[in-house]
């Protein structure tokens, strides 16, 4: 592998950002401020899978060393980029799905209101993809820090884009704080690691895990309590770039951005770093089954109430990003069971098909004129065809259909999660891993049933979001007229090529991804598993084979999945009535999954209250306005005070200077001999 092409798969996108944001700003058109920006993408993902091509061929892992970054007492920090297997594989899916999403973007963005303000989207979404590039390629942990907090504060931007709205504005804020809580964690984590390895201290991927094989001592041996907490605090900060208990509350709220921004922060980027840095650190987290207990139950508690609440939310963004929650908690269970390549597997199925998914809700927005209640959409499969299908493709992929990508990863994950060993030493050990199975197939059958939910009321049945003889629409408000592209009323359409060009790609890898990495009762089977070998070769843990359950257990999966399908299909297309009585019925259920649980209102109440408060009464009313001001103030009176006294003394008469000059002489002399 060439060098110079490595540096320049993170340089591209940055110089597009700053074509874009320095060099054209309102001066581009969208279509040029956007092809700029797809353009610089596409080359680093043609120079992508050309690296991964060269690996998949044998080469070796390369190095590219760029500048030493800073160097005192023995530590150093370069600016160098790392390229092996893990690398590459998620250079491409950031690169490939990230061009998709830019050049979906040309089309989708064609109504933006504000027109000199798209070249700042684009401008964003390079700069977007040069970060999360950073946290993937940096070959030590603070390169890996840049990019992670640069997804953070480009996720800010773009979520925030349209600031204009207060809402959408503070749900930007939103994101940018919670995720400095998991930050928190995660620096403090590394500089305990740092302290914890003395001489052998070193921000190298490489070095680090020679010296954790090497010296397991240092950080306390298998089990000890520094790699433990170690892991725990880096996990912290997974929680938040991740979106998991407690700090999953930002994801939702991050659909106030455009719609390609929630395909691109949800499917493919920043939601899946902390997966990306567990398994880089793959060789630590191995030797604290405490810590990846947690990881795994967190996980599956995470599917589980993200799943809950998916069942009952009417806005289709807002299902897709419980969705995306979901999926996430299932990744965070196969690494935490030590399935790291079966974790990582599920990154790359789920960017392909959650993917579509968010694109082709976009494409759904976008033809309703920013419609996003499912209430208002039906029968939108005869209306847009093209969309429909390709949607169906990811539907597939995301319940689990034999055949579909999300089949083979989703499946390999509960199967490990049943067999795992890893927590065999642990109290409860042995019980574990069947309560977690337990627990993440009920969120599989949650997704096929708020899934099918979600495909009925938008596409099956008759379109509920036209107008009536009266020029009404379905809630009784008055008709626009024509929209921003001259069409009358509401009236569904089909989405220009634009948009539905990248649905049909994506829509394929939904179909096909899962052949990257077949299970073992296939032909041909395990290709990523053989792939990415070399990176977790001092990770290596023993699932026992032969297993008898796998297949009934797999059969009860689907059996169950078929059920929620069915049970889907009763409730909104069969007896549409049914839905609201057992919602009457068990009202308080009900109402908890339609409002979150009221996680917010108790973050509200616990945290954000008390501290706006605090700094209020406490903080600006005693320490700020009493204190500090106290101080100041203070300082300025003995100052007045002082001045007012020389003023005195200098007022140009001798008798005054001779009594001074009497009294300083004799406060001298007292002092020497008293000295």
């Amino acid at each position: 592998m060439n060098s110079l092409l490595i540096t320049l798969v993170p340089a591209f996108p940055l110089v597009g950002a700053i074509v874009n944001g320095l060099l054209l700003q309102s001066r581009a058109s969208r279509v040029v401020a956007g092809s700029i920006a797809s353009l610089m993408v596409g080359l680093s993902a043609a120079i992508s899978f050309l690296c991964m091509s060269q690996l998949m061929g044998g080469a070796e892992p390369v190095n590219v060393h760029l500048w030493t970054w800073m160097e005192a007492a023995g530590f150093h920090a370069d600016v160098a980029f790392r390229v092996d297997q893990l690398t590459a594989t998620m250079m491409c899916v950031i690169t490939g799905i990230g061009t998709l999403i830019h050049v979906y973007s040309i089309g989708y963005m064609d109504d933006e209101a504000d027109k000199d303000s798209v070249w700042r989207f684009f401008a964003y979404l390079n700069l977007f993809i040069f970060a999360m590039l950073l946290l993937v390629m940096g070959d030590n942990f603070l390169l890996m820090f840049v990019g992670w907090e640069g997804v953070g504060l480009c996720s800010y931007l773009l979520i925030g884009f349209w600031y204009e709205n207060a809402d959408y504005a503070s749900a930007g804020k939103k994101a940018f704080v919670t995720n400095r809580v998991g930050d928190f964690s995660f620096v403090t984590g590394l500089f305990l690691l740092f302290w914890s390895l003395g001489d052998h201290a070193t921000m190298n991927f490489v070095e680090l895990e020679h010296a954790i094989a090497a010296h397991p001592e240092l950080v306390g041996g298998v089990g000890g309590v520094i790699v433990t907490t170690v892991c725990l605090l880096f996990f912290g900060g997974a929680t938040g770039k991740s979106a998991q208990i407690p700090l999953y509350v930002w994801l939702p709220d991050a659909m106030a951005g455009p719609t390609p921004v929630s395909a691109l922060i949800h499917a493919a980027t920043m939601v899946t770093s902390g997966i990306y840095m567990i398994c880089r650190l793959n060789y630590l987290f191995v030797m604290a089954p405490a810590a990846m207990a947690a990881v795994a139950t967190i996980g599956a508690l995470t599917a589980f109430v993200a799943a809950t609440i998916a069942v009952t939310q009417n806005d289709i963004k807002k299902v897709l990003a419980y969705s995306t929650v979901s999926q996430l908690g299932f990744m965070f269970l196969g690494v935490g069971v030590g399935g790291f390549v079966a974790g990582f597997f599920h990154v790359i199925t789920h960017a392909f098909f959650k993917a579509l998914m968010f694109l082709g809700s976009g494409s759904i927005i976008h033809a309703l004129h920013h419609e996003q209640d499912m209430r208002r959409m039906g029968g939108l499969a005869r209306h847009m065809k093209v969309t429909f299908l390709t949607f169906l493709m990811g539907y597939l992929a995301i319940i689990g259909v034999p055949g579909f990508s999300g089949f083979f990863s989703k499946d390999e994950i509960l199967w490990l999660t049943f067999i795992t060993p890893m927590f065999e030493g642990l109290p409860l050990g042995h019980v574990m891993p069947k309560v977690l199975w337990a627990l993440a197939t009920a969120s599989a059958l949650l997704t096929a049933f708020y899934m099918s939910r979600l495909m009925f009321m938008t596409f099956a049945g008759k379109y509920r979001g036209g107008h009536d003889s009266h020029g009404h629409d379905a809630h009784g408000h008055a008709a626009h007229g024509h929209d921003a592209h001259g069409h009358h009323g509401h009236d569904p359409h089909e989405s220009p090529a634009v948009i539905v060009g990248p649905l049909v790609v994506l829509a394929g890898l939904a179909a096909v991804g899962g052949f990257l990495n077949l299970p073992h009762w296939l032909p041909g089977h395990g290709m990523l598993h053989h792939f990415l070998d070399p990176v977790f070769e001092h990770a290596h843990v023993e699932f026992p084979e032969g297993n008898p359950l796998e297949f009934p257990l797999m059969g009860l999966t689907l059996l169950g999945v078929a059920g929620s399908v069915g049970l889907a299909y009763l409730f909104y297309v069969r007896e549409p009535h049914r839905p609201a009585e057992i919602a009457a019925r068990f009202r308080k259920l009900y109402e908890g999954s339609l409002n979150k649980w009221y996680v917010d209102e108790a973050y509200e109440a616990a945290i954000l209250t008390p501290i706006v408060t605090g700094s209020r009464q406490v903080l600006w009313a005693i320490i700020d306005s009493q204190i500090i001001d106290g101080i100041v103030n203070g300082a300025a009176t003995v100052a007045q005070t002082a001045g007012r006294l020389h003023g005195r003394l200098g007022n140009g008469k001798v008798q005054t200077y001779a009594i001074s000059i009497a009294a300083g002489a004799a406060l001298l002399a007292t002092a020497y001999v008293l000295g």
